[in-house]
């Protein structure tokens, strides 16, 4: 026996130990970024769901609105934003106006 047979053993091992960890690292990789992938198209499915629910329901108050006239009694209906009436000031009550 030579001593460069026992040198060839160890580098044998070594080369396989780091196939081994380069494997099990694209595995892992490859696994993340197929959950990464699906959960954006998730995402973006229910951002557009949403969107499009949002939108339907938009124009149906729209729609409502036209057919009844600006003047048919029924309050506007909008995001919830009040404006502020003039002389009022927001946040701080000591000032008068």
């Amino acid at each position: 026996m030579s001593a460069a047979a026992p040198l060839e053993a160890v580098t044998a091992a070594g080369r396989l130990l780091l196939v081994s960890a380069d494997a099990a690292f694209y595995a892992v990789f490859g696994v993340f970024v197929v959950a990464f992938v699906v959960l954006v198209v998730v995402t973006m499915r229910w951002a557009v769901r949403r969107d499009r629910t949002g939108r339907a329901e938009w124009l149906r108050r729209q729609e409502g609105a036209q057919r009844s006239g600006p003047d048919a009694g029924t309050p506007r209906q909008t995001n919830g934003h009040v404006p502020r009436r003039k002389g009022q000031h927001g946040g701080n009550p000591s000032r008068s106006g």
